[in-house]
């Protein structure tokens, strides 16, 4: 799943919560279609129950995989599981006119904080600690609300800087351990012709949206300035944190002017196929860069390599991160769903994790050692990645994984607010576009925070 977001609605006035009342009425009467779910047309004449699964991940292998499991467990054990497949874009609202409509999804896909925890709070799904403890898993590749785990995680959607070895070679460039010397090696690789660039040192995408959120910021999280104190205060204009942040805002803006034309409205597409199709060396994404490249340009899926986004000075590196997973809603078939979800893990999350073989990183670390998985012909070719991408979550790492929604001192709405106002996106912009001074972008962006905190 890429990163896409919804606005975060009902949280309370100091945005750490929402509570039951607030959650239904925002919602549009959604305890009376809970109510009204107990009476749904829920009855198989077969089976006798028909359990509904939202599923956003889109893929035609990673629905072919549902609809196999599904059906092997109907045949097995009479539960008919009714899969309806949607776009990230829609999925949050599909959940809630589900529950506003009196029939809720029984199991989901869900990757996006504000949404699992605004269900959480609200009551309308279950835990599913006890499924989550049976396992280790990867650094930061779990979180709780209240000591429960509401979701089952399957991946991390790392966003790993892509370049293109071959370039590299060529030119006879390293990997960089600083800003500076990423910096000299967009601009070594940048192609220009009569004052147009035909082949960007880099992308990194610029627009108002989730893409930016996601993937625009691990330069920043590699310098750990801090959004918020421990007390929820904004501190992000702070002189030890509005100094990193300017000086990343500048770094920006140097690396913009190696991007192609075009740049400001690039989408989740555009970041894969700039890179699959050589106009770009640098991009960031996750995994998937490696199934593109296997399905567009086979010959550059041998010329490529990753790295952590690296820091000033050479200290430490980050990356930007957005974990998926399975979440149960609290429905009068809530038992039924559990068993079906526990089966799932237990026959067919291998098949899950085959279904987009390098972006559905394991976040489970029994995973990597599992013959079951690690055989896939494409896990083996590009073997040397995933080790890479594991070595980046292993407990002893340095590497800081952060995201926009999570930059806060715990899980918490607020940070999901400022990922949802694009306030980040709109400091780039401002940066670069509106050719604001540094610290102009960040006072401002500080503002707009505490506005909306």
């Amino acid at each position: 799943m890429d990163r896409l977001s919804l606005s975060v609605s009902g949280s309370e006035g100091n945005g750490s919560g929402i509570d039951r009342r607030r959650f239904l009425k925002t919602t549009a009467g959604a305890a009376a279609g809970i109510a009204g779910s107990l009476s749904a047309p829920y009855v198989n004449a077969q089976s006798g129950i028909t359990l509904r699964f939202l599923n956003a991940e889109t893929t035609a292998a990673s629905q072919t995989v549902l609809r196999n499991a599904c059906n092997e467990y109907q045949s097995k054990f009479g539960v008919k599981i009714v899969v309806d497949s949607t776009p990230i874009s829609s999925g949050f609202a599909k959940s809630m006119a589900a529950i506003n409509a009196g029939t809720p999804y029984d199991i989901a896909t869900a990757g996006y904080i504000a949404h699992i925890l605004q269900y959480a709070m609200a009551d309308q799904i279950v835990p599913l600690t006890d499924l989550v403890k049976k396992y280790s898993w990867g650094k930061q590749g779990t979180w709780s609300y209240k000591g429960e785990n509401w979701f089952y995680p399957y991946d991390y959607n790392l966003v790993t800087v892509f370049y293109r070895k071959d370039l590299y070679q060529e030119k006879g460039l390293k990997v960089p351990k600083t800003w500076a010397e990423f910096l000299e090696n967009c601009r070594a690789l940048t192609v220009t012709k009569d004052g147009n660039i035909e082949r960007g040192g880099c992308v990194i995408p610029l627009a108002s949206d989730s893409a930016t959120n996601w993937a625009s910021f691990g330069n920043l999280f590699a310098e750990a300035p801090k959004f918020y104190d421990d007390k929820w205060n904004v501190v992000l204009d702070a002189p030890e944190n509005a100094g990193p942040t300017g000086r990343f805002l500048d770094l920006y803006a140097d690396l913009y002017k190696t991007m192609p034309a075009g740049m400001n409205t690039v989408s989740y597409a555009e970041l894969m196929s700039l890179f699959a199709t050589g106009k770009v060396a640098h991009t960031v994404y996750s995994g998937r860069v490696v199934e593109a490249l296997e399905a567009r340009n086979p010959d550059l899926a041998n010329k490529y390599g990753i790295f952590a986004s690296p820091d000033s000075t050479g200290k430490q590196d980050a990356l930007s991160f957005a974990f998926d997973g399975f979440i149960l809603y609290k429905t009068k078939q809530t038992e039924a769903a559990y068993k079906f979800l526990k089966w799932f893990i237990d026959e067919h999350y291998i098949d899950w994790l085959h279904s987009a073989w390098m972006n559905f990183q394991p976040a489970r670390l029994d995973i990597y050692d599992d013959p079951r998985w690690k055989n896939h012909p494409m896990i083996q070719k590009h073997w040397a990645t995933m080790e890479q991408m594991k070595s980046f979550i292993d407990e002893g790492s340095k590497t800081v994984l952060n995201s926009v929604d999570m930059t806060g001192p715990s899980i918490d709405l607020r940070p999901c607010k400022l990922f949802d106002a694009n306030i980040m996106p709109e400091m780039l912009q401002n940066r670069v576009l509106r050719n604001m001074s540094s610290s102009d972008c960040v006072k401002a962006a500080a503002d707009r925070i505490r506005k909306i905190s």
